[in-house]
């Protein structure tokens, strides 16, 4: 519980309870396989993004062209034949160097050029959104069916997007357990602490950029997987929805505070939200408002435990 405390995933949980026992009630059959394997494939490339945005605000930085740099992977998927690179497996570990690449180029900017992540990535996600919308100008293109034939597959009666999930989680399990997890949280607590001790401050935060991206393009593959075709503007909205994540997760934007499992939660939190405005009959333009909510909501249970940390 102390360890849950610190982390702050506490309240986070705690919405995660009431939205879905708020989805249980509006949604018939919510428990059943059919239902769970449903959600698990919806949520899951909200869920890589926000992990992606979760390893880059802990090492105190802030990745602002997620959505564009998934936009355009998805791009690159759909307009790229799949025969012309050797089949769908290779068109897919492209996706994945084409992923690490926009994270090289960020975390590059970031740490050596020095400029402010905020604008950086800004600036970069415009790009990013540029070159999606040259190579598919308007919603099309199609994406090898194989693609979305794996990803709604099962390994031992197991859902292929539940596998992914969990093995994104444990590859940051075995980060946080290593040196390079601990020294991510240094950095993000304090980069001048860190550096006096030895650490590469901006060594660490580029390895946290390419981290973060490779999840991005795991969950751009994923969006691809579902929709099958390419749209410029499919991951506009994945930006601020994993910074909303990362905030309703309890991990601090100033970095250094948190865990990626919070970021989990707080994906969760938001796609079932989105489940539940849905299944009230609620119109989906109220769903940015809901969101609004329940990230003011995450804000001032922060800031009391903030403050009740500081009183003891």
């Amino acid at each position: 519980m102390r360890a849950l405390r610190h982390a702050g995933v506490i309240p986070s949980l705690l919405m995660l309870v009431v939205v879905l026992a708020l989805n249980a009630r509006l949604q018939h059959h919510f428990f059943s396989m059919l239902s769970f394997e449903d959600n698990v494939s919806t949520f899951t490339p909200t869920i890589l993004i926000c992990l992606a945005q979760a390893i880059i605000v802990l090492s105190r930085e802030l990745d602002l062209s997620l959505g564009a740099g998934v936009s355009l992977i998805n791009c690159f998927l759909a307009t790229v034949p799949a025969s012309a690179v050797g089949g769908p497996w290779a068109l897919m570990g492209l996706a994945l160097l084409l992923a690490l690449a926009l994270g090289a180029i960020n975390g590059l900017i970031v740490t050596v050029f020095g400029l402010p992540s905020l604008i950086a990535t800004f600036a970069t996600g415009a790009v990013w959104y540029g070159l999606a919308l040259t190579m598919v100008p308007q919603p099309g293109g199609t994406i090898d069916e194989t693609i979305g034939n794996v990803y709604s597959d099962t390994v031992f009666h197991i859902p292929v997007p539940l596998l992914i999930v969990l093995a994104a989680m444990l590859i940051w399990t075995v980060i946080g357990r290593h040196r390079l997890g601990r020294r991510i949280v240094a950095v993000g607590s304090n980069p001048v602490a860190a550096f006096q001790a030895g650490i590469p401050v901006a060594g660490v935060k580029f390895i946290a950029y390419l981290v973060g991206w490779l999840l991005v393009g795991l969950g751009a593959i994923a969006i691809s997987a579902q929709t099958l075709s390419g749209d410029a503007g499919v991951g506009t909205a994945y930006t601020l929805t994993s910074v909303a994540a990362v905030v309703i997760g309890g991990i601090s934007l100033a970095g250094g505070r948190g865990t990626p499992w919070g970021a989990l939660v707080g994906a969760l939190v938001l796609g079932i939200v989105a489940n539940v405005i849905y299944f009230a009959g609620i119109p989906s333009i109220w769903q940015e408002f809901f969101k609004g909510l329940v990230i003011v909501a995450a804000l001032g249970f922060m800031v009391i435990e903030q403050r009740r940390t500081a009183i003891a």
